[in-house]
C-alpha cells in the first residue's frame, strides 16, 4: 500500500450508506486517511450518529459534502451538528453560497469534471478561492483527465493553488465522466501528478483492482 492512499467509503459501494460498516472496514485494511463520502440522501444526517471512537484508528478524517438535497443552511446544519471537526470537502459548481464562509479553513472545494459547467478551470476555482479566501484544495485527478488527457491541466491548478492543496481524489474514470475501480493502468497514467502531491493524502474513490 502507497503510504499516501487512504479510503473513501463511496468505494465500497455495498455498504457505503452503512456507516459502521464501512468505516469498521477501513480500519481493518489498515488505511491511515479516511474520507466519509456523505454524497446524496441523508448521509451527513447520519453522520452526527457515528461513533467518534470508530473514527480513532485515521490519521485524518474529511468528509465529502453532499452534491444535491441540501440547502446552504441545511448543509451547515448538518455539519454543526457532527460529533467531530474535519475538513469538509465541496463541489464549487454547487455551492456558492456565501453564507458557507463560516466554514472557514475547513471548506476544501474540488476540480469538477467534463460535465460540469463550472470549477473545471484555472479560472474558475481562483472565482471561488477569491470568494472564500481561507478555503483548501482537492485535486481530482480522474476529473482532470476527463477534461484534459494530457494532464497539463492537473499542473496547471497545482501550480496555481498548490499552496492551498489538503488531498487527492484517485479513481478510475470512464471518458464520460463515470467513476470505476482503479486499474495499474490510471495509476501510471496519474503518475505525474501524484509525484508532485506526495505531503497529502491520496484518497481512493474506487478500489484498486
Amino acid at each position: 500500500m502507497e503510504p499516501n492512499f487512504g479510503i473513501a467509503t463511496g468505494a465500497y459501494v455495498e455498504v457505503r450508506d452503512e456507516w459502521p460498516e464501512s468505516i469498521g472496514r477501513a480500519a481493518r485494511e489498515g488505511w491511515p486517511f479516511l474520507e466519509l463520502t456523505a454524497v446524496g440522501g441523508s448521509r451527513l444526517d447520519l453522520l452526527a450518529t457515528i461513533d467518534t471512537a470508530s473514527l480513532a484508528p485515521f490519521e485524518r478524517v474529511s468528509v465529502h459534502t453532499p452534491s444535491r438535497g441540501y440547502t446552504a443552511e441545511e448543509l451547515l446544519i448538518g455539519v454543526r451538528a457532527l460529533p467531530f471537526t474535519c475538513d469538509l470537502v465541496l463541489h464549487p459548481d454547487v455551492w456558492r453560497d456565501d453564507r458557507l464562509a463560516e466554514l472557514g479553513e475547513r471548506a476544501v472545494f474540488e476540480n469538477m469534471d467534463l460535465n460540469k459547467e463550472y470549477g473545471r478551470s484555472v479560472d474558475d476555482l481562483a472565482e471561488v478561492f477569491a470568494r472564500f479566501p481561507h478555503a483548501g484544495f482537492c485535486l481530482d485527478v480522474a476529473h482532470v483527465w476527463t477534461n484534459d488527457t494530457s494532464l497539463a491541466l492537473g499542473h496547471e491548478l497545482l501550480d496555481a493553488f498548490g499552496d492551498r492543496l489538503r488531498q487527492l481524489h484517485v479513481s478510475g474514470i470512464d471518458p464520460d465522466g463515470t467513476h470505476r475501480d482503479m486499474t495499474k493502468a490510471d495509476l501510471e497514467r496519474y503518475a505525474p501528478l501524484l509525484e508532485r502531491c506526495r505531503f497529502v493524502p491520496w484518497l481512493l474513490e474506487g478500489l484498486l483492482v
